[in-house]
């Protein structure tokens, strides 16, 4: 009695854990450092166009 009682306590808890909804994450562009090092918002083509370019973009990380 005490194996089935131990079963099915180990059978809910993989079912539970294998059920929870796996979050996905992913890199954001909120904005960019221009080649002059001034910083931009702009998140698209374009951006520092007037400041010698795009040195680096700065990002965040997103989950859903």
């Amino acid at each position: 009695m005490k194996k089935i009682t131990l079963l099915l306590l180990v059978s809910f808890a993989l079912f539970f854990t294998s059920c929870e909804k796996k979050k996905q994450c992913e890199q954001v562009r909120t904005g960019c450092v221009c080649v002059d090092n001034t910083t931009s918002t702009a998140t698209g083509s374009g951006a520092c166009s007037g400041h010698g370019g795009v040195k680096e973009w700065t990002t965040k990380e997103e989950c859903k």
